[in-house]
């Protein structure tokens, strides 16, 4: 239940009429504040935002959608008022312990194992932030109470804006390209989600051996916060053969979260039940179906070149690469380089696939393009069928935003395609 309610007479303008506007405006009336929403799209009781709208309001709630050159953004940071993230906003009302986590890949997956070991332990816990449900529909929930705890994923787009979150610790599970369509360079992304580090109420920063990259180094270098000495923590967890977390990419993130869990003296049997039972989200490097011998792979969440190599890390055996979409910025000779190292083939399709072909073209390799994931799917079932053990991988590396309207969407289209190859069962 909400503590206080000490927004009465506050006026709140609501940037953005998304799920977190939305959960943002419910709470704010639960307040007892005032608040109204825009939104590039009008509708009712949807306004578009003005600059004359900037002297009728106390303070701003902005989507994360908005980047720091959106002109409405400018208007309201200029505006010398307090400007919230839905995360912060919501945050300030929270009565428990905030554990965040953050990183390019592997922040839904942490998140929802830290949370159902806590959950195990006896603990009161729920999930909130970028995995899908506000925080400021939890805040105004039964859940929040002092002896609860908030496991809150945060993409670099929520850190942007950190006023009101305050962490009781930040798990971090590594850093690499992505987002550059948006930040320009890696070290305005970087700095982006280092805004998490200054809302550690103390030293509780925890990363896998592997995100200690020279931006993460030099930055802790020049502040207060530390990382904390710890050994492996997942060593001594006995896991079940078909645990997600025996293999790469999921056992590096098994391991974070053990180094946390240890040090805060909670009982490991709670985190090995969680990791031997706990189920990944959907569309994260899956084994769809089989079908002569050929695995077919759904890794549609795989938006960014990181997470394509950790697929690439996890397989052996021939793979035919399925991937494109829609660019993202980033380093596309490299990106190239390192998928002829690891595939036989490769299927390229969407708004990238073009550009992306000049990139990889050589002579053990073959690389086709195709107008939908569909054809792509298609083509790679039949070439992967001459080898034997070999794998069907959709892992896109790029948004799904030319041709679908999430990955989920993507990753459904690959399933339903694949599915459509299975030989027919004869009926009764």
């Amino acid at each position: 239940m909400l503590p206080n309610k000490d927004r009465v007479g506050q006026r709140f303008a609501i940037l953005g009429a998304g799920i977190s506007g939305a959960a943002a405006l419910r709470l704010v009336q639960a307040l007892g504040g005032q608040a109204q929403l825009f939104d590039e799209k009008v509708a009712a009781d949807v306004a578009f935002f003005e600059r004359a709208d900037v002297t009728h309001f106390d303070a701003f709630i902005l989507s994360p959608g908005f980047a720091a050159s959106h002109a409405w953004r400018i208007l309201a940071e200029s505006s010398g008022k307090p400007c919230y993230g839905e995360l912060g906003f919501a945050a300030q009302y929270w009565q428990g312990l905030i554990y965040a986590v953050t990183g390019t890949n592997g922040k839904t997956t942490i998140t929802n194992l830290l949370t159902e070991a806590l959950q195990v332990s006896g603990s009161v816990a729920v999930a909130a932030g970028n995995i899908g449900l506000p925080l400021s529909d939890v805040v105004g929930s039964a859940a929040n109470q002092a002896r609860s705890v908030l496991v809150c994923e945060v993409s670099s787009f929520q850190a942007e804006l950190p006023l009101g979150l305050k962490l009781d610790a930040l798990l971090w599970s590594n850093f690499a390209e992505d987002h550059l369509d948006r930040y320009g360079s890696m070290s305005a992304y970087f700095k982006a989600k280092a805004q998490l580090l200054a809302c550690l109420k103390h030293d509780s920063l925890w990363l896998n051996a592997q995100s200690l990259s020279p931006w993460i180094e030099e930055f802790i270098a020049h502040t207060d916060v530390s990382v904390l000495p710890h050994d492996s923590g997942s060593c001594s967890l006995q896991l079940a053969a078909d645990s997600n977390y025996r293999n790469a990419p999921n056992n590096k993130n098994l391991d974070l979260v053990a180094r946390f869990w240890r040090a805060l003296g909670a009982p490991m049997d709670a985190l090995q039940c969680a990791a031997n039972s706990g189920q990944l989200a959907a569309h994260r490097l899956k084994l769809e179906a089989s079908l002569g011998g050929v695995s077919f792979w759904n890794d549609s969440k795989a938006t960014n070149f990181h997470a394509v190599w950790a697929a690439f890390e996890s397989l052996s055996g021939p793979i035919f690469w399925i991937g494109g979409g829609r660019g993202k910025g980033g380093d596309l000779t490299h990106f190239a380089q390192s998928v002829l190292q690891r595939v036989e083939a490769v299927f390229l399709y969407g708004e990238v696939a073009e550009q992306f072909a000049l990139h990889l073209y050589n002579d053990s390799v073959r690389v086709r393009q195709y107008a939908s994931l569909e054809s792509a799917v298609r083509a790679a079932a039949a070439a992967a069928a001459e080898l034997p053990s070999a794998h069907v991988l959709l892992s896109p590396g790029f948004s799904s935003l030319d041709q679908f309207n999430s990955y989920a969407e993507r990753g459904k289209c690959f399933i339903s395609t694949v599915l459509s190859l299975m030989p027919a069962v004869p009926s009764d």
